[in-house]
C-alpha cells in the first residue's frame, strides 16, 4: 500500500514504465489498469525473467477499481434515463388529471400518459436487469463466492460469462473488454497457488478459508440452522496444527489484493486540492507521496498504521508535519543508522 515512487514522466510509454519497474527485481505480481504502456512493459520484463532461471516469475493482473468505476458510470447514465422517463410519465399523468378537473376531453392526454408510463416502466425494468447482471459479475470478482467457498478462475469466468449476456450495447463495451481480459482474474490464480502452498490438503484448505470468511465477511444467514452451522465453524476449537494452517491461510487471503482500494486511495490523494494546482510538479507529487505514506489508515486490518510502518520502514517519526520540518541531512543520517538502507 506504500507509494514507492511517483514520477512526473513525460509519457506513459512501455519504455518509461520498464525503466521504473526494472529496479524491482523481486516483483512477482503487478496490478494495473488496462493501459497499453504498462502492460507492454510488464510483458517485456516477464519475458526477460523467463530466460533467467534465478529470477522470480512475473505475472500481470488488471485492477478491479477501473472495471467497477466504468460499470457504475454506465449504470448511472441508465438510471438517469429511467428517472427522466418516470418524470415525463408523471407530467403526462398530471395533464390528464388537470384536464378531467377542468371538464376537458382527456382521452388523448390519457393515451399519451399510458404510452409514457409504458416507456418509463420499460426503462426501469431494463436498468434493474442491468444492475442485477452487474451485481452478478461484480460478485465473481471477489475472493469468495456468495456462499463462502473459495473463488477460482473457472467459476468466476462462468459467472462473468452469464452476467455479461445482459450487458449488451456499445456503452458496455469497455466493461466487457475489461472482463474478457484474462488478466482480470489473475489475482485468483495467484491466490489459489499461494493457498496450495500454505495448505496442501484441499479439504483443510477449503475449511480453514471458510472459517476466515466467517470471521471477516459476517454474511447474514438465511435461517437459524445455517447461522448455527456458521457459529460452530467460526468459534470451533482448532488443534495446534490447524491453528498454524489457519494462520498461513489468513496471510494469503489478507495479502491478496485486487488494487481496488489502493488505486482509489492513491487517486484521492493525488487529486486532493487539484483545483488549486495549476501544474502537478515533481515536488508537489513528492509531497503528496509523503502525505500518503505517513497517513494512518482509519479502518480495516491496517487501522492506525501508515504505509511506511506496514512496509517496515523505521523512521524517527511517522507524523507528516514532523518529517516535513526535519533537517534533510539529519534525517538521512538517522535513516542510515537504523538499517533502512539495506
Amino acid at each position: 500500500m506504500a507509494a514507492v515512487f511517483c514520477r512526473n514522466a513525460k509519457d506513459r510509454s512501455a519504455a518509461t514504465w520498464k525503466t521504473q519497474l526494472e529496479p524491482f527485481s523481486g516483483l512477482e505480481f503487478a496490478v494495473s489498469n488496462a493501459a497499453k504502456g504498462i502492460g507492454s512493459a510488464v510483458t517485456q520484463l516477464a519475458k526477460g525473467r523467463a530466460i533467467d532461471s534465478s529470477a522470480p516469475a512475473l505475472t500481470h493482473g488488471l485492477d478491479v477499481f477501473h472495471t467497477t468505476m466504468e460499470a457504475k458510470r454506465v449504470l448511472a447514465r441508465h438510471w438517469r434515463g429511467a428517472e427522466a422517463a418516470w418524470e415525463l410519465a408523471e407530467a403526462a399523468a398530471a395533464k390528464v388529471a388537470a384536464a378531467k378537473q377542468q371538464g376537458i376531453d382527456a382521452r388523448a392526454a390519457a393515451a399519451a400518459a399510458r404510452a409514457s408510463w409504458a416507456r418509463a416502466i420499460e426503462r426501469f425494468d431494463q436498468v434493474q436487469r442491468l444492475e442485477s447482471a452487474w451485481d452478478r459479475v461484480h460478485a465473481a470478482l471477489d475472493l469468495f463466492t456468495p456462499d463462502g467457498r473459495l473463488n477460482n478462475r473457472a467459476g468466476a469466468a462462468s459467472e462473468i460469462a452469464e452476467g455479461v449476456k445482459d450487458l449488451t450495447g456499445p456503452d458496455w463495451s469497455k466493461v466487457r473488454n475489461f472482463l474478457n481480459d484474462p488478466r482480470s482474474l489473475a489475482f485468483l490464480d495467484r491466490m489459489q497457488d499461494r493457498l496450495k502452498t500454505a495448505e496442501p490438503e484441499p479439504q483443510w484448505r477449503e475449511a480453514l478459508a471458510w472459517r476466515w470468511w466467517l470471521w471477516h465477511r459476517r454474511q447474514k444467514a438465511s435461517d437459524s440452522a445455517t447461522e448455527l452451522v456458521r457459529a460452530v465453524g467460526r468459534h470451533g476449537t482448532l488443534s495446534e496444527p490447524s491453528r498454524a494452517g489457519y494462520a498461513r491461510i489468513a496471510v494469503v487471503l489478507e495479502e491478496t489484493f485486487r488494487a481496488s482500494s489502493a488505486v482509489e486511495c492513491m487517486t484521492s490523494v493525488l487529486r486532493m486540492h487539484q483545483s488549486r494546482h495549476r501544474r502537478m510538479t515533481q515536488p508537489m507529487l513528492d509531497l503528496k507521496r509523503l502525505y500518503w505514506n505517513t497517513h494512518p489508515f482509519r479502518s480495516g486490518p491496517r487501522k492506525d498504521v501508515c504505509p511506511y510502518q506496514r512496509l517496515g520502514l523505521r523512521l524517527p517519526s511517522y507524523d507528516f508535519w514532523e518529517l516535513l520540518k526535519s533537517d534533510p541531512k539529519e534525517l538521512t543520517q538517522k535513516l542510515s543508522t537504523t538499517g533502512n538502507t539495506e
